[in-house]
């Protein structure tokens, strides 16, 4: 039998709790979360359940949260309806009790059997269960402490700018801060001082400002959506890449910066090469080492764990989904993804406050043609 560890301060709560899953777990009670870290490592548990926290207790609240950004299993959470506990954590699942306590056994079962020694290949980046998703998850630990340039290739929404975070965080360079810049964001005539800054007299009205691959030095630069970039930019890039010297626009002399390079892409770069859009050069120079993270439609197993996440973090614990409302998801295209998916999920909760999403609840971007559609001519 898999292992659980479980606290709490509510000795009749803990009684209830171990009804509902001492028949399908060995339970390991401690007396307090300063316990957990060193059962947990003893143990290697499958889950860890943790009694609701008290609403106006954040220090613990905190406490909750790191620990299960450091543990190893996935840690529950006991919520109650009059309880807002709010954490940001992916590794961290609500149950609502009573009301869910009886799903839990089969919840903590779902979850894969955890090698310790591969933790550091495996630890999850997304929330999602798809073979290939965990493999762009390798990657990302494969690539983080290399000083290689990474591009990152998916169409929009599906997460690339939480990769290239991930490939910061987890390198050594993140004791500084990510710079990141859009591409598409930004105006041709602002794209070049932006990137490599300016000298005051560069232009009328110009002053000395400091550019991204400046304060990317020692550091990760992002480029989101580089396949946006100017072409008068592009071969000034491929210099930096190359030779680590750029000009500040206005400047004299060269300046240098030791910066690591991630870009991202929801257009085909190889396809803007071909038709002359962006620099062949410069693509073979930015795309050392490749990710793609594929589009929601080609991994829907991860419809249900992303939307029961979204549905935990837009509905404070108080909202859940139905078995129809579910099968709708399901049935869904995706075109805008996983930022297509929270922003439903999230339009539901809203809209619900409380309870369960119904198929009736969920209402998709697409369906506003029709809802729109005397407006049209407008």
């Amino acid at each position: 039998m898999k292992t659980v560890v479980y606290w709490d301060s509510d000795e009749s709560r803990i009684r209830k709790v171990m009804e509902a899953i001492a028949g399908f777990f060995v339970v390991k009670c401690v007396a307090n979360l300063y316990d957990l870290h060193s059962v947990v490592n003893d143990e290697n548990p499958a889950a860890v359940i943790i009694g609701p926290p008290q609403q106006s207790d954040d220090c613990l609240a905190g406490k909750i949260e790191h620990f299960a950004n450091s543990s190893i299993p996935p840690v529950f959470v006991l919520t109650q309806v009059q309880i807002h506990f709010k954490v940001s954590s992916p590794y961290i699942q609500f149950i609502r009790i009573p009301e869910q306590l009886q799903e839990l056994p089969a919840r903590i079962q779902r979850i894969p059997d955890t090698n310790v020694a591969s933790l550091p290949e495996t630890r999850p980046i997304f929330v999602g269960k798809s073979e290939a998703l965990r493999k762009v998850t390798m990657l990302i630990h494969k690539y983080a402490e290399s000083p290689h340039p990474v591009l990152i290739l998916g169409e929009t929404g599906t997460g690339k700018e939480l990769a290239a975070k991930a490939l910061h965080s987890l390198s050594s360079r993140s004791k500084k801060e990510l710079v990141a810049l859009n591409c598409s964001a930004l105006p041709e005539t602002l794209i070049e001082s932006e990137l490599f800054g300016t000298e005051k007299g560069a232009f009328t009205d110009a002053v000395t400002h400091k550019g991204a691959i400046a304060k990317a030095s020692g550091s990760t630069l992002f480029l989101d959506e580089i396949g946006s970039m100017s072409e008068a930019a592009q071969p000034k890039l491929l210099r930096v890449v190359e030779t680590g010297e750029y000009w500040p626009l206005g400047s004299e002399s060269p300046r240098k910066s030791n910066f690591r390079l991630v870009s991202a892409s929801c257009r085909n770069p190889v396809g803007l090469a071909e038709k002359g859009q962006f620099r062949q050069d410069l693509l073979f120079r930015i795309s050392d080492l490749v990710i793609v993270i594929p589009a929601l439609r080609e991994r829907k197993e991860d419809i249900e764990p992303l939307a029961r996440h979204f549905c935990q973090l837009a509905g404070n614990g108080q909202c859940g989904i139905s078995a129809l409302a579910m099968e709708k998801l399901m049935d869904y295209v995706w075109p805008g993804n996983v930022r297509e998916l929270k922003s439903v999920i999230t339009r539901a909760c809203v809209n619900i406050q409380s309870g369960i999403i119904g198929a009736e609840d969920i209402s998709f971007i697409s369906e506003l043609h029709d809802i729109l559609g005397p407006m049209a001519g407008l």
